[in-house]
């Protein structure tokens, strides 16, 4: 019996320390796998990166408390791009009398940059500690990369080293930065080799400048505040989108009559078909989610013109104004006008019915945009261009909306009379003389204060004053 349970415990103990040994070669896998990675941060030939973009808040739509239409007391007040220029945002909301326990106020994107970091945390943090409604603008877009980078550098080991570092020696490294000569920052070296400061940085990306000094010095809050601005805020009780850059209201690669155009046909309202409200916030929804390109972060953050060819383009310079197609397609809407309108069908005309159509069925919406600096105030029809260049020493824009502004609002109210008339008025002629005309302002007078039409049937105010 001895003899033959011996074979038994040899193969039992062999097969005990194979298991063992198995799991310990496992374990050590694990571990030096862990270690190499922790090791190979600072010294692989590349790097792959998590998403630094977060554009998971692409799109906001506000409540009728966060955007009050009928309440004649109450007024929303839109903003330009302010890059820092906390001075003079201070100057135009005591200018407007702007009333926080009141007032909605609205940002159009770009707050940081382009002026000293401690103007730029300024107005991050007025507008992170009233939770100011607005979007965000591809300036904000890189500083919200930058210290979402950041925080991945530091959950690296050594990562946190590293950054301490280059605070420590910033004044050695700004010259450089300042020309785009990365090869300079030798002090580095002991830490990051220069061939490695590329790989451990996505590509493109330009260190230690104005955005990554922003997103070095400002608070976790105020991250977080960018972090929660949505690309798009969408108000359907006005009927207006805010954004950055801009919108399109057709997909420039197809005729505004294709069938795949949002606006080339009425929207199936399956409940109440004669419901307009239900049906204008159909069509609008529709713009967003059906035009490929304003689905796309780098249109509403960067667009400016359209090519001949139906790509975007950031240049002012080149193609047509993106306003400029938004406002041909809402000019062509029909729905203010056309008594034989039918709402319960989704109507599609093709061929020779296509060719001659002038009308389109849909109703018209507003954009109020900034961005486009170069442009200035840029008033038409149906979009408002805020952007007036403050940072280049021009003007802070502002555009303020009551209850007058909105077809559905209170008639015979005043609030929009919350400053006398000015007597300084602008260069030109009236804003407006047809529903398809348009004022371009050549100047802006230094106590600024105009009516212009908004919406259908309402009006609203443009109030600039001189940046400093």
């Amino acid at each position: 019996m001895h003899m033959m349970a011996r074979p038994y415990s040899i193969d039992s103990c062999g097969g005990f320390l194979l298991g063992i040994v198995i799991i310990i070669l496992v374990l050590w896998a694990i571990v030096a796998d862990d270690v190499r990675n922790r090791v190979s941060f600072w010294t692989r030939s590349s790097s792959k990166f998590p998403d630094f973009s977060h554009y998971e808040n692409f799109t906001h739509t506000l409540s009728n408390e966060q955007f009050p239409t009928y309440d004649k007391d109450r007024r929303i007040i839109v903003i330009g791009d302010l890059h820092g220029m906390n001075a003079s945002l201070t100057t135009l909301l005591n200018r407007i009398s702007y009333d926080a326990r009141r007032d909605i106020l609205i940002h159009l994107g770009d707050l940081a940059t382009k002026a000293p970091v401690e103007d730029s945390l300024a107005v991050l943090s007025f507008m992170e500690s009233n939770k100011i409604l607005g979007v965000r603008g591809n300036n904000d877009q890189e500083v919200l990369e930058w210290r979402a980078w950041m925080d991945w550098i530091v959950s690296q080991p050594g990562g946190r080293k590293w950054l301490r570092h280059v605070d420590k020696h910033w004044s050695d490294y700004e010259p450089a930065s300042e020309k785009g000569d990365i090869s300079a920052f030798n002090p580095w070296r002991p830490l990051m080799k220069k061939p490695d400061w590329g790989d451990k940085v996505p590509k493109g990306w330009r260190p230690l400048g104005d955005h990554y000094q922003v997103a070095r010095a400002m608070s976790r809050s105020q991250y977080e505040y960018l972090r929660s601005l949505p690309l798009v805020l969408y108000a359907p009780a006005g009927h207006v989108f805010f954004v950055h850059a801009g919108l399109l209201a057709a997909d420039p690669r197809r005729r505004s009559t294709h069938h795949k155009q949002p606006l080339s046909h009425w929207p199936s309202i399956q409940q109440r078909k004669h419901d307009i409200p239900a049906i204008r916030k159909a069509q609008e929804l529709a713009l967003l989610s059906e035009i490929p390109q304003n689905q796309d972060p780098w249109t509403v953050q960067n667009i400016r013109s359209v090519l001949k060819n139906g790509k975007l383009t950031p240049s002012s310079h080149k193609g047509t104004p993106f306003s400029d197609l938004w406002n041909e397609i809402m000019g062509r809407c029909s729905g203010f006008h056309d008594s034989n309108a039918q709402f319960d069908s989704v109507t599609r005309l093709t061929g020779y019915q296509e060719s001659q159509l002038v009308h389109l069925p849909c109703y018209p919406s507003t954009v109020v945009y900034g961005h486009a600096a170069g442009r200035g105030l840029d008033v038409k029809r149906w979009s408002v261009g805020l952007d007036t260049g403050c940072s280049y020493g021009r003007r802070l824009t502002a555009l303020v909306l009551g209850a007058r502004s909105f077809s559905s609002g209170v008639p015979d109210d005043h609030s929009l009379d919350f400053l006398p008339e000015e007597t300084n008025r602008l260069d030109a002629g009236p804003f407006f003389t047809g529903a398809g005309e348009y004022h371009e302002f050549d100047s802006l007078s230094d106590a600024t204060n105009h009516r212009i039409k908004f919406d259908h049937a309402g009006e609203a105010r443009i109030f600039s004053v001189k940046c400093h």
